[in-house]
């Protein structure tokens, strides 16, 4: 799944892992974006408190559009959800 942003009717722009069919689309690992001040984009997990681990899925008329977004703003969502791994040690001899 590619990572696309989309606009929905009521205004708010969703970044996810975006799949289409005739009828609706489906967002995983979707994230909301908001403008905490002039010149700067947030994130926020989309619909963080609901079990929907497959996705969103949403009908398109309530899809405005749907748009590839920046790689560095792909980076900045993939970072969102990145987590710390430490790497195995050896016992050095």
């Amino acid at each position: 799944m590619e990572y696309k942003l989309v606009r929905l009717s009521n205004g708010e722009e969703v970044i996810g892992q975006v799949t289409e069919t005739n009828n609706q689309i489906t967002i995983k690992d979707g994230h909301a974006l908001f403008a905490p001040e002039p010149g700067k984009i947030g994130f926020i997990p989309f619909m963080p408190y609901t079990k929907a681990k497959d996705g969103v899925s949403i009908d398109r008329k309530f899809v405005m559009f749907i748009v590839e977004p920046l790689e560095s703003l792909v980076d900045q969502v993939k970072g969102v959800n990145a987590r710390i791994v430490t790497p195995k040690k050896d016992i050095i001899v």
